[in-house]
């Protein structure tokens, strides 16, 4: 992954007023991936949407490293059932086709 495939943790922070240990604190938990570089902390762009959602929640409601690691595990199983039920739903077109 190149580093035009990234941004860096501290603009990441000053853009969205978070502290740098909000990111190392998911990092540790294993919610978000961090990458370093020459001593640079990256966030993969493909990162970047669910920790501007866990950055909103963690600010706005106040909610603490282990309700964001609940919330993100409930979010990713979300997207997962609505992935299967794309592929049902075009598994079932085809059906209705014949």
């Amino acid at each position: 992954m190149s580093k035009a495939e990234m941004i860096t943790a501290e603009d990441f922070c000053v853009y969205n007023s978070i502290s740098m240990q909000f990111i190392t604190e998911l990092c540790d938990a294993g919610i978000v991936e961090v990458v370093t570089i020459e001593d640079v902390q990256y966030i993969p762009d493909d990162n970047v949407s669910q920790l501007e959602k866990l950055a909103r929640l963690h600010t706005d409601l106040d909610i603490n490293i282990g309700g964001l690691e609940a919330v993100a595990h409930l979010l990713q199983q979300v997207e997962d059932l609505q992935r299967e039920v794309r592929s049902l739903s075009q598994r079932l077109y085809v059906y209705e086709q014949r």
